[in-house]
């Protein structure tokens, strides 16, 4: 679980992570997987766990996408064609981007990663990468 808003806004824009928001206030969760198109860091698209199966291309729904430059978000999350910025899973996002992009985790908020690098998928075993959710090769190549 994330502690640290840098830690979680490095992880969740860093083009190949998966993350739960949970609620503690209302017990509410909600799975996305954000990640970078191959060859383009321009953009992020988001899709969230809409069914039972989380395999890399299981019960997928793509719910919008944010713009980046530089590897810092430009724009808050936006709706695709298919997105719905009324569902409860877009405004969650949406405000949970919004309270890190301001440098802050709430205390009724908890950001899990999946136990796998955002950057390149692998397994993490290094106990700091385990906590930041990035392998250390890769927290290299990011500058870190």
């Amino acid at each position: 679980m994330f502690t640290q808003a840098q830690d979680a806004k490095r992880f969740i824009f860093a083009g190949n992570a998966r993350f739960t928001l949970t609620s503690t206030k209302t017990n509410t969760s909600f799975t996305f997987k954000m990640n970078a198109p191959k060859d383009d860091d321009s953009i992020r698209f988001v899709k969230v766990l809409n069914g039972p199966d989380n395999s890399w291309n299981g019960d997928w729904m793509f719910l919008g996408f944010v713009k980046m430059q530089d590897g810092e978000p430009t724009s808050c999350l936006l709706a695709g064609r298919k997105g719905r910025p009324d569902a409860p899973s877009f405004k969650a996002l949406s405000w949970t981007l919004a309270q890190i992009n301001r440098d802050t985790i709430p205390e009724a908020l908890e950001i899990r990663h999946e136990g796998k690098c955002c950057k390149c998928g692998r397994a993490l075993t290094v106990p700091e990468s385990i906590d930041t959710g990035i392998g250390p090769e890769c927290r290299k190549k990011m500058g870190l």
